[in-house]
């Protein structure tokens, strides 16, 4: 997460997609991923997080970071592009058939379009399952693109708005 505000600029707003503390016995670890250094990072941005609930949120590590009380789901609109942000865990309906749905369960990095929807799912800077190293995105409102980069910075994919 340091890193990704370094390169970016610390005053961007985060969209988070949930499990924000993602440990337990079923998910190997990296050696250096620090759940109290990554708790700090969180309250201290806080206000700035636009976030749903993952299936791996506790209470107790939500109430760590500062964030209760998450949804499940919710919609925001930025710049009149309307984005759904869910975990992806649990389908949900739609409720717009334009627009960006952002969801990250899968640790995956993808970013697709069907019709006028966006697909994105930034991946895992932290716990990947898959051959990125960590991936996060970028949503550029006002150039109007997507990008979704390696955690290094290395640009996988970017796709027009």
């Amino acid at each position: 997460m340091k890193r990704i505000l370094e390169r970016n600029g610390e005053n961007l707003p985060i969209i988070h997609c949930g499990d924000f503390l993602y440990h337990g016995p079923r998910n190997p670890l990296p050696g250096d991923y620090d759940p109290e250094e990554l708790a700090a990072i969180f309250r201290q941005y806080s206000l700035r997080i636009e976030a749903v609930r993952g299936n791996c949120d506790s209470e107790i590590d939500l109430m760590q970071i500062g964030l209760l009380d998450l949804p499940e789901a919710r919609t925001l609109v930025i710049n009149d592009i309307q984005l759904f942000i869910s975990h992806g865990h649990k389908e949900f309906g739609l409720p717009f058939e334009r627009g960006i749905v952002i969801s990250g369960h899968t640790h995956i990095a993808h970013l697709s379009r069907e019709g006028e929807t966006i697909f994105l799912n930034p991946g895992s800077p932290s716990i990947p399952k898959d051959d990125t190293g960590g991936s996060y995105a970028i949503i550029d409102f006002v150039k109007g693109f997507i990008y979704l980069n390696s955690i290094e910075g290395r640009e996988l994919k970017a796709m027009a708005l």
